[in-house]
This record gives structure tokens, C-alpha cells and sequence, in this order.
């Protein structure tokens, strides 16, 4: 089977186009984010965060910091 330079030119062109579509997307959005104005609010996570304001650590004083097991 064979196809002239035409048909296969355009073949190439849709293929590398669809890419450059697909490619794009993610690099306006990521330049999107470096242009926006940031968040200033906070997300609540709800009951997460009442659950976790709820704990209390405790420090075991006889424990020295960062010291490693041997076995």
C-alpha cells in the first residue's frame, strides 16, 4: 500500500498537533499558577481538624533526641 507525500504530511501534522494539544494544557495551567494570586484562606477539613486539636503530645524525657537502635 502506498500513499503520497500529501496524505502523509497530513497524517504527521494531525499527529503532532494532537500532541501539542495534549502538551499544552498541563503548561498553561502550571503558568496559570505562577501569574494567579495565591490563597490567603485556609482549607477546613472539618472533623479532622477538631479530632487533631483534640491530641495532646507527650514527650518521654528519658528518650534522647535522635538517638538510633542497634539490633
Amino acid at each position: 500500500m502506498v500513499w503520497d507525500i500529501g496524505f502523509q504530511d497530513k497524517i504527521v501534522y494531525l499527529v503532532v498537533g494532537s500532541a501539542a494539544v495534549y502538551l499544552s494544557f498541563p503548561l498553561v495551567s502550571s503558568i496559570k499558577s505562577l501569574f494567579s494570586k495565591t490563597q490567603r484562606t485556609e482549607t477546613s477539613f472539618g472533623c479532622y481538624e477538631a479530632a487533631c486539636s483534640a491530641c495532646e503530645v507527650k514527650i518521654d524525657k528519658n528518650q534522647k533526641a535522635l538517638s538510633k537502635r542497634k539490633h
